[in-house]
């Protein structure tokens, strides 16, 4: 339990840890940040997860809004990358450049132990358009190679705000054609191809599955979006009001990553490579999974395409993860449901390209 600040809102997030760390007690702030116990403040439940409060615990957060955007890179970078490489069995992990609509373009093919040709997820890092690298999911990309039994080809695409919109929808699309294009020489099935992503890259992978199908591109067998928002968010949902201090994702930050991405937000939020739930038509898209975090401001807008896609006659599998929040898929081997989540996903990856067998990724830790 925590209470409200004297000024009415909740405490940020990290106070809430602070607190919750602190042997449990509920603490209140006021509005100059010093402690202020009082009855008549309203109490309200701590949602998350205890594996996620007892690690972002231990974390000093920054927050896109607070620091440069170069500092927020190396942050990001610096706790994605901490624990090193997922332990995993692969057959090989290879990095190189592909040609790409700005030049080369850097990506990481993840292969798995068996016998090819390989079904191939092109994968869509997130990190709001703004910070992420091949390094920053990787542990997500491996999970996913084991446990689905299919090459991942994670594509470094051109980060704003250097590189506007719509390079990085320009360079994620433009992967996926070469994937198509050269799976046979890969050792992969050009008939069993999907794209993915994580937060914005999920926004990405939307946008490439939308395009293909307008553009008669790669033939697409599903699109894996995990806690995507699917829109500019021109519009208050109860998800970002609730949690629009985090954890993790704060609507300042989700705002910041977004007007850095697009150079006139009021006219290309409504692009559907920007925002895929404004698409004017959703029929014949591929089959979807979404996954979203219950205590994360994105979590609506994701559930919302999901609703949409499947009134608009397409396959959608929607798991909402308890106590969790952004960013969780990539904490394999620290918080368990993030172990259930590569799982369920993989499964589902399985399932569109009807391969039976399991390697659960949470046996590898």
């Amino acid at each position: 339990m925590f209470l409200r600040r004297a000024d009415g809102n909740l405490p940020t997030w990290h106070e809430r840890f602070s607190s919750l760390a602190n042997n449990n007690k509920p603490r209140s702030f006021d509005a100059r940040g010093g402690l202020l116990f009082d009855a008549r403040l309203e109490e309200r439940e701590m949602p998350l997860d205890p594996a996620i409060v007892a690690m972002l615990a231990k974390r000093q957060p920054i927050a896109a809004e607070d620091v440069s955007i170069s500092e927020f890179r190396s942050y990001v970078r610096k706790v994605s990358t901490a624990r090193g490489p997922l332990n995993v069995p692969l057959a090989a992990v290879v990095d190189r450049t592909i040609p790409g609509p700005g030049g080369a373009l850097p990506i990481r093919i993840y292969t798995p132990q068996g016998q090819g040709p390989f079904p191939l997820l092109v994968y869509f890092h997130g990190g709001g358009w703004i910070v992420g690298d091949l390094d920053t999911q990787d542990s997500i990309c491996r999970g996913l190679c084991v446990a689905a039994g299919c090459m991942v080809v994670s594509v470094d695409y051109r980060l704003a705000p250097e590189h506007k919109f719509p390079a990085a929808h320009e360079d994620c699309y433009a992967a996926t054609f070469w994937v198509a294009n050269n799976a046979l020489k890969l050792g992969g099935d050009p008939l069993r191809i999907a794209v993915g992503g994580d937060s914005a890259g999920a926004v990405l992978a939307a946008g490439v599955a939308l395009r293909a199908r307008d553009e008669d591109g790669p033939a697409l067998r599903g699109q894996l979006l995990i806690y995507g928002s699917m829109s500019y968010p021109s519009a208050m949902t109860p998800s970002m009001e609730e949690f629009a201090d985090g954890p993790i994702l704060t609507r300042a930050s989700s705002l910041v990553c977004w007007n850095s991405y697009l150079t006139d937000p009021a006219t290309e939020q409504h692009d559907p490579r920007v925002s895929p739930q404004r698409a004017s038509n959703h029929r014949g898209l591929p089959p979807a999974f979404i996954g979203t975090a219950e205590c994360d401001p994105s979590r609506d807008g994701a559930e919302a395409y999901g609703h949409t896609l499947s009134s608009a006659g397409v396959k959608v599998e929607q798991h909402r993860y308890a106590g969790m929040c952004h960013g969780f898929y990539a904490w394999i081997g620290v918080v368990p449901q993030a172990q259930l989540a590569i799982d369920d996903a993989a499964r589902w990856l399985r399932g569109q390209w009807h391969i039976t067998a399991t390697t659960p990724v949470a046996a590898h830790g």
